[in-house]
């Protein structure tokens, strides 16, 4: 039996629009564009729990001394935006150098947020700076760091490697302290937040002590839901 003509049009159309890929989201360039990328969709087995280092050595913050325990409820900053999910004092020295560390080469990082000078709700209290973790260009969460000096080279966009000074412990005094609900003295403010699942932290006894390095908690991966304590 012959072949009808319109048959087989229609075939190749069929098998042509099988064979067809959609075609790639491009790279995004973090130093060329001054931005970070925005969060994508990602599959949460797919991309590591990310391991954050503290920036300092110092010690981590008790109910009874400056700062407070993440399990304490301790404030969060409404001006790091989106608002991360905990929030923990570390008591340090002015002055001291703030650190980026990650504990993964896996993943990237680039500066999302800057506020200067204005860090508490109310005013004052030293710079902030958000700092975005990339795996595969997806959005993993974020890292604030608060009442700093900034190092004023930073950008938004920026990347940053793992080592970076990221600036150093303020030194505040009257109306730039922001008042005492948010600055007690030198201290580092830290908040985490993740994009997939939750960020969680180590559970520290208050004013233990702290090495530049050591993990304060993870974000990303295959952890809980909801923020809380890391899983041992």
């Amino acid at each position: 039996m012959p072949v009808r003509p319109l048959a087989v049009a229609a075939l190749v159309a069929v098998l042509a629009a099988g064979c067809t890929e959609a075609p790639s989201p491009p790279v995004t360039d973090l130093a060329a564009s001054g931005e970070a990328p925005n969060p994508a969709p990602a599959a949460e087995a797919a991309h590591p729990a990310v391991a954050i280092g503290s920036p300092v050595t110092g010690r981590w913050g008790g109910a009874d001394q400056p700062g407070s325990t993440p399990a304490g409820g301790h404030h969060r900053l409404g001006k790091a935006q989106p608002m991360n999910q905990w929030a923990v004092d570390l008591r340090v020295g002015a002055g001291t150098p703030v650190v980026f560390r990650v504990g993964t080469s896996a993943v990237t990082a680039a500066v999302t947020q800057i506020v200067d000078g204005d860090a508490c709700r109310a005013g004052g209290g030293g710079d902030l700076v958000t700092v975005g973790l990339y795996h595969e260009q997806v959005l993993l969460g974020r890292v604030t760091y608060a009442h700093l000096r900034r190092d004023p080279k930073l950008r938004v966009g920026a990347p940053v490697a793992g080592g970076a000074v990221l600036g150093t412990v303020a030194d505040l005094g009257g109306a730039d302290t922001g008042g005492p609900d948010c600055w007690t003295g030198p201290h580092l403010h830290l908040e985490l937040r993740a994009e997939t699942r939750a960020a969680c932290w180590r559970d520290r006894t208050p004013g233990a002590r702290l090495r530049r390095g050591d993990t304060v908690g993870y974000v990303s991966g295959p952890l809980g839901a909801t923020p809380g304590r890391c899983p041992r």
